[in-house]
């Protein structure tokens, strides 16, 4: 029973129309997660609304629930916006199936496809072949987009940090050591570092154990990469022992998800992360998607959920469809992204907008 209400509110809102389009009619494709054809999870487990995207059935919903509420802000208009729903999974069967279905595919512009990656080149394959925009809304690889030009990755590539942190710390007054802090493990995020800061003979040091000399007549720019919780709560005491006020400490996102880290911690002067995609609770058109969401969902929206995401893919590329594909004429600012594209060579558009937030008197702002 609950299989079958979750199809319906999956397919309440999804149309297929297959006459021929003008130039104000599109037709939208999502691909999503849902797995609707197997078994109900268990949700003995869970205690609180967020727990809830952790059940397989659920973790896009939210992602579509923005999405809906981006399709409706067009009802009153004189665009006329085709919409096609369809579960995928990781059955490349079931994804050939889709996409060699002629009637369903014939008129669609542009595939939203915030499906697992083992399956996103197939339908990348058949965007490029078809002349079809895909988006990829999460995935960090590079070649997705890297000889497809129908593709559009949202996720800034790594190497966009390093060039952020030059940008805010190293063109000042302010003379800093730069200590890339990491462990055995070598990630693509601190490949990325050391590559731009040795293209750039920008110096730095590379540590797994902290030692900061409190003689330093520089102030010390520490980027962490590791993200073990044991680590790194007995990092943190230990620096904040060793008084650490006056440096910069750019940490992982994740970190915010330990509980044990104090009061102290956050209350670091200099304290900053990147993330992907960040919203403003300030801003007025955030607190207005809130409250909306909140009277058709009884729901709060989240980034964690994805709700946000969905609203901003689903409104900035249709309107980008509409206006031909000119950025410029594109009114509509996302929410939660920052989009900076760049055309790669014999390949599709990447996002190149880093977002550095920096948590300052317990609120976050981001850096410009």
């Amino acid at each position: 029973m609950k299989k079958k209400l979750l199809l319906i509110f999956v397919l309440s809102f999804s149309f297929l129309f297959v006459d021929a389009q003008n130039k104000n009619e599109i037709t939208i494709l999502y691909l999503l997660p849902f797995h609707l054809n197997e078994n109900s999870s268990n949700i003995s487990f869970v205690k609180a609304s967020t727990d809830i995207y952790q059940v397989k059935q659920f973790e896009m919903m939210g992602f579509w629930c923005g999405a809906k509420l981006a399709l409706q802000e067009y009802e009153q208009t004189d665009k006329k916006i085709n919409v096609i729903v369809r579960d995928v999974v990781t059955d490349l069967y079931a994804l050939k199936k889709i996409l060699g279905d002629f009637d369903l595919m014939k008129n669609v512009n542009i595939i939203v496809g915030p499906f697992y990656g083992t399956l996103f080149n197939e339908a990348a394959t058949f965007a490029k072949e078809h002349d079809i925009t895909i988006v990829n809304p999460f995935s960090t690889r590079y070649d997705f987009v890297e000889n497809n030009p129908n593709v559009y990755k949202l996720v800034p590539p790594f190497m966009s940090r390093p060039e952020m942190i030059e940008k805010v710390f190293l063109n000042s007054s302010e003379d800093y050591t730069i200590i890339l802090w990491g462990d055995s493990v070598l990630t693509p995020e601190i490949q990325a570092y050391k590559y731009y800061f040795e293209e750039k003979k920008i110096p730095f040091k590379e540590v797994r154990s902290l030692y900061l000399s409190q003689n330093a007549k520089k102030k010390n720019l520490i980027i962490a990469f590791f993200e073990n919780s044991t680590r790194v709560i007995h990092s943190i005491h230990t620096l904040l022992s060793d008084d650490i006020q006056n440096n910069v400490l750019v940490v992982p996102e994740n970190w915010f998800n330990i509980t044990e880290l104090t009061e102290d911690f956050y209350n670091l002067p200099y304290l900053y992360y990147f993330t992907n995609y960040f919203v403003d609770e300030k801003d007025s058109k955030v607190q207005q998607f809130q409250s909306d969401y909140i009277l058709y969902y009884e729901a709060p929206a989240e980034l964690a959920a994805y709700s946000y995401q969905g609203y901003d893919i689903t409104r900035y590329f249709i309107d980008l469809y509409l206006a031909g594909y000119n950025e410029a004429q594109v009114k509509f600012k996302p929410l939660s992204y920052q989009f900076q594209w760049q055309r790669i060579t014999n390949g599709g558009f990447e996002n190149t907008k880093p977002r550095l937030i920096q948590i300052k008197d317990f609120e976050l702002n981001e850096v410009k």
